[in-house]
C-alpha cells in the first residue's frame, strides 16, 4: 500500500526486478499509481488499484475478485506502507481521527484482509509495516502521528506471535527523515514557522543527524527488500525465515536504541 510515491514506489521498483514476483500496487491517488506501474519492468504482469485502506469492505471485495486473481497468483507478502503525517491540535479541526484511521486502522485493515490469502500459501510469508523513528520518541504537536506509529509496533509484535504458526513473519521498518513528499512538506512547515528557506530548514534537520543526511526512498526499499528475502527468484540475500516481531531502525543515527 502507499505504492504511488516515496518508499512505496521505490519498493515496488526494487521488488519488480525479481523474477516470479507479481505486484499489487494500492494507493489513494490513481495517476501516481499509473506512473509507478508504467515504470516497472514487465509492467503488464502487475496490477494496481486506487483505494483507501480505511474502507475495509472495498478492500476485502477487491482482494476476493478477479482483478486480484489470488487463486492463480498466491499471496506471499504484504507491505503495509500507507500513511499520512502532519500536526494535530485538539479542537474542532483536530486531525486525530484522520491520522489514526489511515496510519493505524488502515494498516490493521490491510494486514487482516490479506491474512486469509497468506494462509493459503505454503512456506514462509512476510508482512512488513512502515512505522517511524517517531515511534521511539515524542515531538510536540504530532500526538496523533506519534501515537499511530507507536501503535503499529504493538500491532507488529502481537501479529508476529499470532501468525508465526502459519509461517508468516511480521516486521516493521522505522525510518527517520527520508527524502519523500511527506518529509518535504514537513520541512517546509518548519521553515515557514521559523521564517527561513526550505534549504535552510533542511540543512538544520540534517545537521542534527549523525549521518548528516536524509535517507533516500531507494535506501529504505532495500531494507524492505531484505525483509522479503527468499521471495521470487531467491537471489536477493539470505532467506529471512526466523526474523519476526522486530523493528529495523533506519534513521541516519537519530535514534540508537
Amino acid at each position: 500500500t502507499g505504492a504511488g510515491s516515496g518508499i512505496g514506489a521505490a519498493t515496488a521498483r526494487a521488488l519488480a526486478d525479481r523474477e516470479g514476483i507479481r505486484l499489487i500496487l494500492l494507493g489513494r491517488r490513481e495517476k501516481p499509481l499509473h506512473d509507478v506501474l508504467a515504470s516497472l519492468p514487465g509492467h503488464r504482469e502487475h496490477v494496481m488499484v486506487s483505494m483507501d485502506v480505511v474502507d475495509v469492505q472495498s478492500l476485502q471485495n477487491w482482494l476476493s475478485g478477479p482483478e486480484a486473481n489470488l487463486e492463480r497468483h498466491p499471496l506471499v507478502g504484504v507491505f503495509a506502507n500507507a500513511g499520512i503525517g502532519g500536526p494535530n491540535v485538539f479542537g474542532e479541526n483536530d486531525r486525530w481521527q484522520e491520522i489514526i484511521q489511515i496510519n493505524l486502522t488502515g494498516t490493521y485493515n490491510t494486514l487482516m484482509s490479506c491474512k486469509p490469502y497468506l494462509d493459503r500459501t505454503d512456506g514462509v510469508k512476510h508482512a512488513v509495516v512502515t512505522s517511524s523513528v517517531l515511534a521511539r520518541f515524542g515531538v510536540p504537536g504530532q500526538s496523533a502521528y506519534v501515537t499511530s506509529k507507536t501503535g503499529l509496533l504493538g500491532l507488529v509484535r502481537s501479529l508476529a506471535v499470532e501468525w508465526s504458526p502459519q509461517g508468516i513473519m511480521v516486521n516493521a521498518i522505522c525510518p527517520g527523515w527520508v527524502d519523500t513528499e511527506m518529509a518535504q512538506n514537513s520541512i517546509q512547515a518548519l521553515a515557514d514557522m521559523q521564517g527561513i528557506s526550505y534549504e535552510q530548514s533542511k540543512a538544520q534537520q540534517e545537521e542534527i543527524l549523525p549521518a548528516n543526511r536524509m535517507s533516500t526512498p531507494e535506501e529504505m526499499a532495500q531494507w524492505v527488500s531484505f525483509l522479503f528475502s527468499g521471495l521470487g527468484d531467491g537471489e536477493h540475500g539470505p532467506r529471512v525465515e526466523t526474523l519476526t516481531g522486530q523493528a529495523l531502525d533506519v534513521n541516519s543515527g537519530s535514534w540508537m536504541g
